[in-house]
């Protein structure tokens, strides 16, 4: 055998080497040998086996990489061995002496020579240092678990003869074993001292003698509260059923009152970062009833962002259809995920109007004809769906955060599961066929019907538009349409200047102007103007014609609403939706479907990414992993072969010039190794072909991550004021604070994984127009 050939099979088994030199070390090379490499030629087994000889063989030759080295170069000795060697080159020394068992061998010395080496390991050191730039602190979406510790700032004082002269002292804070008194001067009890308490009789908190007993542990002087706190554990001689219930007490309040100064500081602290990610999201969460019989949608949380992001209003339309729901509702629960193709196709009787999600179309496989005719009629539009499940105890918990009883929403407690949708067209929209494929018939199952859910949904007050105080009533009344012809109807809600009715005949004409009679709120004839008519819902919206009468018709509701107070405050529509509003959010800060990341004001770039936020089932990150709470994003946003931690892209979204962008890697099954691609030769490079090839021989998967960065459009959410009210009882100084950290929130990034909708359409050799073909296609056109 040549030198060359030798040269050739020592490059290609170098992994093979490095692994058999442990052995060679504890005399078992042969075993090595016959354990890693059992089918190779003998040949090679003994080129491989004199090149570990060789490597493991010691020497005293001196080492000196000076010739390539960095500034400042150290002498020093290593076994007795003259080196001259810089940082990297010392480190080397140490690593390579360590695999040959502390001995300084041939390989230690080439590997300490060797120039390849040093920029690998430079290499390494870099990419270190990038990794550690672009990790970011992660938070869970789930509530902060206390645990033992969490205690409360009640709102109730307690006395005793034995401490301060039966003064009543408020309690600043108390746990499950142990409370802290506020006193303006040093009380003069000592430490040790046992000390009985009368507690006030609070609801909730059902002691069996209002007396306890606790010892005094310490006395300290608090700088927030400018008082002294005395702080108390319950005495030895306590029954375990005070503890139990002092427990239960603060567990079952602890949604409803102010924590101890510092707990409540970080249970605000998260409720406002959750209630930012949610505010700026482009996910429209979709609330939904799930029974045995069918899964039904019930109410949708509308936002700014999403309205402006993701078009909610049409989203909710396009999916409102029972049998498209009902199949997207068991498709979602089985797999996380859906993808929605909605659009009109071109057929011989005209145009038709689909829907469907991608699953589907994989099963009768026509999900590249589909794309490409929905796509060709300019109609195509695809909505991304993710489910997640709503607890029993998620619910409790926003029915007491808000104070709402369960019992005058029954229909909020009927909800277990949440979709999140999110407009995606962009990534489809401009797609063609890369090779022929047949058209079959359009399955009845696609075609878009009359039989439509309706959904409800509600928003924050700044965006609804009927200010006007409204009553939720429930009255017959009839519309009279012509000279001869009326149609019955119900009263849903009034106001001063208007009325919201359902009709029963949802077929009758309605003009711009009906007289409305409602005999039980004493409202005869009157002539109202049409503001909006929904035929499919039978839902219409009036309002006085004759402005005029306004004021009597508005004297007359006021008066009758004046004179049953109670009855009509419970039915405010106005308060009904300000607590349905925050209750179902109150559920969707919990359940955020996709990775987010915080971002605010600094100088430096990197330091703009604050906090990332995900939940326990969220899988976004991919094809990256976590460590412990520290998120990598450097393989999303760091620049590609930089020596120093930067990012143009991030550049790009915190600047305005792009709003959403998208990553691509490839994970080859064989070793896992990862391989970037560039986001222009995935899409139009001849690469996206053989991904393609490599998909259907199933040796790589894909991984496509879509990121959209959302400026936040204020420095308040719905409910800052809320999430503060509890710490304003607190520390009113740590309020102040905490608003005006909010100024400093400037972005939300999203990260969402589409790998299962990408592989897919390149699977089915579906691949975009190029940007210049588009051009010359619309000139063409034009």
């Amino acid at each position: 055998m040549s030198v060359g050939e030798e040269e050739k099979i020592i490059k290609q088994y170098q992994p093979l080497i490095r692994a058999l030199i442990p052995y060679e070390q504890d005399n078992r090379l042969l075993e090595g040998l016959n354990k890693f490499s059992k089918r190779l030629p003998s040949s090679v087994r003994r080129v491989v086996k004199e090149e570990v000889i060789r490597l493991t063989s010691l020497t005293d030759a001196p080492a000196d990489n000076s010739a390539f080295a960095q500034f400042p170069v150290m002498k020093f000795k290593h076994f007795g061995v003259q080196m001259r060697l810089d940082k990297v080159g010392a480190r080397i020394l140490k690593d390579e002496t360590s695999l040959y068992q502390n001995r300084y061998t041939v390989g230690v010395f080439e590997s300490v020579m060797n120039s390849d080496v040093y920029q690998a390991q430079i290499k390494k050191d870099q990419y270190k240092k990038i990794v550690d730039a672009f990790a970011v602190e992660t938070q869970s979406l789930n509530d902060i678990d206390f645990g033992d510790d969490i205690a409360l700032s009640p709102n109730f004082p307690v006395s005793s003869l034995e401490f301060e002269k039966g003064r009543h002292c408020n309690v600043s804070s108390l746990a499950f074993d142990t409370m802290a008194v506020e006193t303006k001067r040093p009380p003069n009890s000592k430490t040790g001292d046992e000390i009985t308490f009368t507690f006030p009789d609070v609801m909730g908190l059902h002691l069996p003698d209002q007396e306890v007993k606790f010892v005094l542990d310490s006395v300290k002087f608090n700088k927030h509260s400018g008082k002294y706190e005395s702080n108390f554990s319950l005495h030895d001689d306590v029954e375990p059923y005070v503890y139990e219930a002092i427990k239960k007490y603060i567990q079952a309040t602890a949604y409803n009152q102010p924590l101890k100064r510092d707990l409540e500081i970080e249970r605000a602290m998260q409720d406002l970062e959750r209630d930012r990610i949610l505010e700026s999201s482009p996910w429209v969460p979709i609330f939904v009833s799930v029974t045995k019989r069918e899964i039904s949608p019930v109410i949708a949380l509308l936002t700014k962002s999403n309205i402006k992001h993701s078009n909610a209003f049409s989203v909710l339309k396009k999916l409102s259809g029972q049998a498209l729901f009902s199949h997207l509702g068991r498709e979602v629960s089985k797999y996380g995920e859906a993808f929605v193709f909605h659009g009109s196709i071109k057929t011989k009787r005209g145009m038709v109007e689909v829907a469907m999600t991608h699953r589907q179309l994989l099963e009768i496989d026509q999900l590249s004809a589909y794309v490409y005719l929905l796509s060709k009629s300019g109609d195509l539009s695809c909505t991304h769906c993710r489910i997640e499940e709503i607890s029993d105890e998620d619910k409790h918990k926003s029915f007491s955060i808000h104070d709402i009883d369960p019992k005058q929403f029954t229909s909020l407690s009927s909800l277990n599961r949440i979709i999140f949708c999110r407009d995606v067209t962009d990534k489809v929209s401009k797609l063609t066929l890369g090779t022929r494929c047949d058209f079959k018939p359009i399955p009845k199952s696609f075609l878009v019907t009359d039989d439509c859910w309706r959904i409800d949904y509600v928003m924050e007050e700044d965006l609804d538009r009927r200010s006007e105080t409204r009553y939720v009533v429930d009255k017959p009344a009839s519309i009279k349409t012509g000279l001869l012809s009326s149609v019955e109807a119900k009263v849903n809600d009034l106001s001063s200047k208007g009325l919201q009715l359902t009709i029963s005949d949802k077929s009758q004409a309605i003009g711009e102007e009906v007289r409305v009679t409602v005999p039980d709120l004493k409202i005869k004839n009157e002539r109202y103007r049409v503001v909006h008519f929904d035929p499919e819902s039978g839902v219409l919206r009036l309002c006085l014609l004759d402005l005029a009468k306004s004021s009597k018709t508005g004297a007359s509701v006021d008066a009758m609403v004046e004179d049953n107070t109670a009855f009509y405050k419970m039915r405010d529509v106005a308060r009904l939706q300000r607590a349905t509003h925050r209750f179902i959010w109150e559920l969707a800060i919990r359940h955020m479907p996709s990775l987010a990341v915080l971002c605010v004001l600094n100088r430096h770039l990197l330091d703009r990414l604050k906090t990332v936020y995900q939940g326990d089932t969220c899988d976004d990150i991919y094809p990256f992993s976590q460590a412990k709470n520290i998120t990598p994003l450097h393989g999303f946003f760091a620049d590609r072969n930089a020596t120093k931690p930067k990012s143009k892209m991030l550049e790009s979204l915190f600047q305005g010039t792009c709003q959403t962008t998208t990553v691509v890697h490839c994970v080859r099954k064989s070793d896992s190794k990862l391989v970037f691609i560039k986001n222009d030769d995935f899409l139009y490079g001849s690469m996206r072909q053989q991904i393609a090839q490599k998909l259907q021989d199933q040796k790589i998967q894909l991984c496509v991550t879509d990121i959209c960065c959302i400026r936040s459009q204020s420095h308040s959410t719905p409910l800052t004021r809320k999430r503060l009210a509890q710490l304003s009882k607190v520390d009113k100084g740590a309020y102040d604070q905490l608003l005006k950290m909010q100024e400093g929130y400037t972005h939300v990034i999203y990260l969402t994984n589409l790998s299962m909708l990408q592989n897919d359409l390149v699977s089915a050799r579906l691949r975009p127009i190029p940007p210049a073909d588009e051009a010359l296609t619309e000139s063409g056109a034009a």
